[in-house]
């Protein structure tokens, strides 16, 4: 049997007559951009996540580089992120100008360690971003509370968290900014990039809005220097359509993690991801962990199984990290985690057959000597 580790494919056909039938109603018209389409997507996604306001953009990592910018982060700022988050958390903090300064990861969510990140604030700390990895909330109360005391942002990078909740509350409404990617491999994914910010406060929400469009708030008359991000109205008719399901989907991903992890909790050598009562994971990706990792990922490569890793390489390991002369860390929580944790496929369309051939492989696998 193959079982790739994610089937795009198979969400297309219950989507495919609404789609092309309204993608011909924007194409005939050639309204493109700044459409009705848009403003209905704004406004359903704002409600679906508890927000007041919500603005598409380009992609995910747009969204968090407008985000710091629309929240005032820029030159001589320090902010603070776990090491185990992907690089475009960087590379908006870099490209806001400010400095990124990392701090180690604690295994129970996947986010920052909290006492890591009081030693890090210094007076040049601005902010904080929080990575929802693979769709688990990060344990927001530390965090928030951080913040608080030491008057930080707290910025939220939602990318694999939609619909994700942290006591009853929709993650990316805890902080100043929640920033979302919909790029293709995401729960709620566009066919391209794609990715949108939410806010509250009226003041951020209005420098998103502009940011997004090259500053300009009546036409050719620009207030500031800004980009050109704009969700078009093919990506946004994608989305309205998926956000409808978003929940059942959540629902199936939520009942097949339940249904590896009571198999995999019997077997010693693997750590399944987290569960908390507190918390509502969207298990973007179903991350197990293992010393024997490399080894594992051979034996289900080998039975037609499909796995991937992310992140493999910490921040701070990484070239472009050295080369930016950011400064050495050692973060063992991060590294060591980095070399066990294994993507299983982990989707709503895999069949009943398939997930019991997946559990039985793992199974199989560490019922074999080291």
């Amino acid at each position: 049997m193959k079982i790739p580790l994610l089937d795009l494919a198979r969400q297309y056909p219950k989507m495919k007559e609404e789609l092309l039938r309204e993608w011909s109603r924007v194409l005939e018209t050639m309204k493109l951009l700044n459409g009705d389409n848009l403003a209905a997507f704004e406004k359903e996604i704002a409600a679906y996540l508890g927000a007041k306001h919500a603005f598409g953009m380009a992609s995910g990592s747009d969204a968090l580089l407008l985000g710091l910018i629309a929240c005032g982060i820029g030159e001589g700022a320090e902010v603070i992120l776990h090491a185990n988050a992907f690089v475009a958390a960087v590379e908006a903090i870099r490209w806001a100008g400010a400095k990124p300064v990392l701090v180690d990861m604690q295994e129970k969510d996947f986010g920052p360690a909290p006492d890591q990140v009081e030693k890090r604030i210094t007076k040049k700390t601005k902010a904080l971003v929080v990575v929802h990895m693979y769709g688990h909330p990060v344990d927001l109360g530390p965090a928030v509370e951080i913040c608080q005391k030491k008057g930080l942002l707290l910025i939220e990078d939602c990318s694999h968290a939609h619909g994700a909740e942290y006591k009853g509350k929709r993650v990316g409404t805890f902080g100043a900014v929640g920033c979302f990617s919909c790029g293709v491999v995401k729960n709620l994914n566009a066919f391209g990039d794609a990715g949108f910010c939410i806010a509250d406060d009226p003041h951020i929400a209005e420098k998103l809005n502009f940011l997004r469009v090259h500053g300009q708030q009546k036409r050719n008359q620009h207030a500031f220097y800004a980009f050109n991000s704009r969700l078009d109205e093919l990506q946004a008719i994608v989305l309205r359509i998926k956000l409808r399901d978003l929940d059942q989907d959540n629902r199936r991903r939520e009942e097949i993690a339940r249904r590896y992890a009571e198999a995999f909790s019997a077997l010693k050598g693997i750590t399944p991801p987290p569960m908390d009562k507190d918390k509502k994971s969207v298990y973007h990706r179903y991350v197990i962990r293992s010393p024997r990792r490399d080894e594992l990922m051979k034996y289900l490569q080998s039975q037609g199984i499909g796995v991937g890793i992310q992140y493999p390489i910490p921040l701070h390991k990484q070239d472009a990290w050295k080369a930016m002369g950011y400064g050495a860390y050692q973060l063992p929580i991060a590294e060591r985690v980095a070399t066990e944790i294994l993507s299983i496929p982990m989707y709503p369309e895999l069949q009943e057959e398939e997930i019991e051939y997946v559990i039985t492989k793992v199974a199989e696998f560490f019922s074999q000597k080291p």
